[in-house]
């Protein structure tokens, strides 16, 4: 039977694809509840050293998703964007300057940039990012992996977004408060 049912895989696979891409097409929207303003919950976080606040401004054009983290300390702002093809495999970006050093001696390099791969689930209530590049440190260059994910709470107000890093033991997790002028 194994035999049988791998030949009349083998025979109909594109047919098979061609059916199914419909529903991989719908599975790739993000959730409209994703989008909109995001405030830093300090007290429910991991530290986010050495930044004081953090928001988020995620939207959605087309078929890119547009994710603006803003990190403030006193004077001083950082504001980085992640545009991510959610039809595509892979979008790169550029990644100009590592924000998440904490205190390691890694830096990105000049010109680097990363490629981040989207996965949808949940009917869309949860976005993960699979996030490749590579950092200059003191032994030299090194690859590192990031998964992130973003993930809506039921009501729709609380946004989670986890960060495990192939040179962190430990997870990153921040957590959002939808703005109350947003959505």
């Amino acid at each position: 039977m194994p035999a049988l049912l791998s030949s009349f895989l083998q025979r109909h696979a594109l047919r098979l694809a061609l059916l199914l891409l419909p529903f991989s097409l719908v599975a790739a929207d993000p959730s409209p509840a994703l989008t909109g303003t995001w405030t830093f919950d300090r007290e429910r976080s991991t530290d986010l050293s050495p930044w004081r606040t953090a928001d988020l401004e995620i939207s959605l054009e087309g078929s890119e998703l547009i994710v603006t983290r803003t990190l403030k300390s006193g004077r001083r702002t950082h504001t980085e964007t992640l545009t991510v093809d959610l039809t595509a495999p892979s979008t790169t970006n550029p990644l100009e300057w590592w924000v998440d050093n904490r205190h390691l001696g890694a830096y990105a390099p000049h010109d680097a940039t990363q490629v981040v791969s989207p996965t949808v689930l949940d009917n869309g209530r949860v976005l993960r990012l699979s996030m490749d590049y590579t950092l200059e440190t003191q032994q030299g260059p090194h690859p590192v992996n990031t998964l992130r994910q973003f993930q809506i709470s039921p009501d729709g107000q609380v946004l989670t977004v986890t960060d495990l890093r192939t040179t962190r033991p430990r997870p990153v997790v921040h957590v959002y408060q939808r703005a109350t002028d947003s959505r």
